[in-house]
């Protein structure tokens, strides 16, 4: 219980400190906010009016803690460009965004346990060097050029799969969404199965060598039986904080294959906002996207102090 409260202190804690960086750097970008605000028919003195009620007059630090308070109280304010409630917004883009990321996340964890764990099982065999070619690929290249490669393959030169977009224009089927989360989704999954898979791997080797192996042997279990019922269980625990650790890849990700597939997610909302120079959407939603990594990361520890008896009998 000591590590779960100080772990949601540090959790508060980064998140204040998010919050002051995310707010000073939109005060210092150029720009005046209140000339979204100015028509061409505005005198000097209501224009000074506007930024009196808008509180730009006062100083810098109350400014920040009036923005912290509204956004503790679910005010985040409303968008420059077509004045939306930037939090209505973000929640329309949530769904569409949960979807990609939960799908490819799922999809890479169910695969990369049982690469991860027949390579390390096989250390140096074909599937090892297989997997670990196709690792240092997945970890090597950008995931916009991969992203752009699938689209020419598969919607341009093949024609089999959609390229853009979450539905086609009048369907709303859920067969539809799949077509339209096939490319983007494999791109994801692509680049966190290769990081993923090496991770159980090295977990995999680590534990084939503990004493505990040698005990099931001498008593007779099978090799399948070892791997699945024992070192899988001890190999799975370093992937929950890897899986922790991985959120902000994965939210980064998401951003990048939403605007190359155009996912209306709040990846290409984020892209939007920094275009428009519309800083309360981007306020918003860095601070939304904190509240998730920050989030995950703490689910993370939890998860980690619950399933490992080791650190449970510690605290």
């Amino acid at each position: 219980m000591k590590r779960i409260i100080s772990k949601l202190c540090q959790s508060i804690l980064i998140l204040f400190l998010v919050s002051i960086l995310c707010f000073a750097l939109t005060r210092l970008a150029p720009g005046d906010p209140v000339l979204t605000y100015v028509q061409p028919n505005m005198s000097e003195a209501y224009i000074e009016t506007l930024r009196e009620n808008l509180g730009l007059t006062k100083p810098l630090y109350i400014q920040y803690f009036i923005w912290l308070g509204n956004i503790l109280r679910g005010n985040f304010g409303y968008s420059l460009v077509n004045t939306r409630p930037v939090l209505g917004q973000i929640l329309e883009r949530l769904p569409a965004t949960f979807i990609l990321m939960g799908t490819s996340l799922v999809l890479a964890v169910l695969l990369s346990i049982p690469l991860g764990l027949f390579s390390g099982k096989y250390k140096n065999g074909i599937l090892d060097k297989v997997t670990g070619a196709l690792s240092y690929v997945g970890i090597s290249i950008p995931s916009f050029w991969f992203g752009i490669l699938l689209i020419y393959l598969f919607s341009v030169h093949l024609g089999w799969l959609p390229s853009i977009g979450m539905h086609t224009t009048g369907d709303t089927s859920f067969p539809d969404l799949i077509r339209h989360l096939i490319l983007p989704c494999s791109v994801m999954t692509f680049l966190n199965v290769a990081q993923f898979s090496r991770y159980v791997r090295s977990s995999t080797i680590t534990e084939l060598s503990n004493d505990y192996v040698m005990v099931q042997t001498a008593y007779g279990m099978s090799e399948t039986g070892i791997l699945f019922k024992h070192v899988l269980k001890n190999a799975m625990l370093p992937m929950i904080t890897v899986l922790g650790m991985s959120l902000q890849s994965l939210v980064s990700g998401a951003m990048i294959c939403e605007q190359v597939f155009s996912w209306p997610g709040t990846g290409q909302l984020a892209v939007t906002a920094v275009t428009t120079f519309d800083y309360p959407l981007i306020m918003g939603i860095t601070m939304m996207t904190a509240v998730m990594i920050v989030a995950g990361n703490l689910l993370a520890d939890i998860l980690y102090t619950v399933v490992d008896p080791r650190i449970r009998h510690a605290l």
